[in-house]
């Protein structure tokens, strides 16, 4: 499988397609930060929840989580950013 990899600074899909992910990254701006992953979309179900203090990065490893109809972030905090790696 080939790798892809997003970056997203809002709520918004991933991928709208399966997906393996593999990766998260989420760095925080001023405040604390916080990102809310999903399978199946916007109203689909809460597979992973990762947390940043503010200006600081957290790393996540996710080694093969299957995201069914695909992965959808919602982002809190201001100014955050999400790096998404996934096959």
């Amino acid at each position: 499988m080939t790798s892809d990899i997003k970056e997203l600074t809002a709520t918004g899909n991933v991928t709208t397609r399966d997906a393996y992910l593999a990766l998260v990254v989420l760095t925080a701006g001023a405040d604390a930060a916080s990102a809310v992953l999903r399978a199946g979309g916007s109203g689909g179900t809460v597979e992973l929840s990762v947390k940043a203090t503010a200006g600081a990065t957290t790393v996540v490893p996710v080694p093969s989580a299957f995201f069914g109809g695909g992965i959808h972030a919602t982002l809190t905090g201001t100014s955050p950013t999400l790096s998404v790696c996934w096959e």
